[in-house]
């Protein structure tokens, strides 16, 4: 496995992301600490971008899903998906949605990259 900056709590709360969207298999957990609301909240949403980028899922989803998934638990982080679906409304084109996915793609760089990982091994062990 590569080097990560992530915790161990954030690592769990990805690896359980993973899972629950059938991304990654059960057997593949490495850890049986529990991760806290917050890790749990930008698990589900580097799931989801990760998704995203993958086309799976439309840009009005993900923030849906990412509003959601951070209400009452990061407000900036909350803020800034509320400000994105507004102008995502306002100006639904192909420029608005590239310079939002740039930005979230940049705050969740290190879950990206660690999902990618996971998903490496999970694909190289079979």
């Amino acid at each position: 496995m590569t080097t990560t900056f992530l915790s161990n709590s954030q690592q769990m709360a990805l690896q359980q992301a993973l899972i629950d969207s059938k991304l990654l298999n059960s057997d593949s957990l490495n850890s049986n600490n529990s991760p806290s609301p917050e890790h749990k909240a930008y698990s589900l949403i580097a799931v989801t971008l990760y998704r995203f980028n993958l086309h799976k899922i439309k840009w009005s989803s993900f923030l849906k899903t990412a509003i959601s998934a951070v209400a009452n638990i990061c407000q900036w982080l909350s803020n800034e998906f509320v400000r994105c679906q507004q102008n995502y409304k306002n100006h639904p084109n192909e420029s608005e949605i590239i310079e939002q996915s740039a930005f979230f793609n940049g705050v969740f760089s290190e879950e990206l990259a660690y999902i990618d990982t996971l998903l490496d091994a999970e694909v190289q062990a079979k």
